[in-house]
């Protein structure tokens, strides 16, 4: 089987372009939709619940991959960066969603401010959860070691 080698810089640079487009593209699409949100516009809800879905898919997937052996292992770190720190990183938005909980608590005050952050961060981590665990799945059910911190439960 034939390795590819992909510089590292060459991955992230790509996936980053791809990733910038992407959510360039959502916001064309978001600013001329009649649809709008209280405090963040549903294009920066969206790429940040995708992006950590797909980084929970991702790396779950490589570890997966990497525990079975199947793969070559410079080629998965290829992947990762390509996808993970490339395009997941250029396709969401913390500082947008920074940004916009301050505006947000200069308006509605602090309270209101970190309940909306405290939900959306669940709402991330239940995202980056469920990528785990479609990660996982496909995997498949063989030989897949559990997650860090997930116990027994592969």
């Amino acid at each position: 089987m034939v390795s590819i080698r992909v510089p590292d810089w060459l991955a992230v640079f790509v996936g980053g372009v791809v990733g910038t487009a992407a959510r360039a593209g959502l916001d064309v699409v978001a600013k001329a939709s009649p649809v709008r949100g209280l405090f963040l516009s549903w294009s920066t809800l969206t790429v940040n619940a995708v992006g950590a879905f797909l980084l929970g898919a991702l790396a779950a997937w490589v570890a997966g991959r990497l525990a079975r052996g199947a793969g070559d292992a410079a080629l998965l770190k290829s992947l990762k960066l390509l996808v993970g720190t490339g395009f997941a990183g250029a396709f969401t938005t913390y500082g947008t969603y920074i940004v916009a909980s301050v505006g947000y608590a200069s308006l509605n005050g602090i309270v209101e401010a970190v309940s909306q952050s405290l939900g959306l961060l669940a709402l991330g981590g239940a995202c980056a959860w469920a990528g785990m665990r479609a990660g996982e799945w496909l995997c498949g059910p063989s030989g897949v070691r559990p997650v860090a911190g997930e116990g027994e439960r592969a």
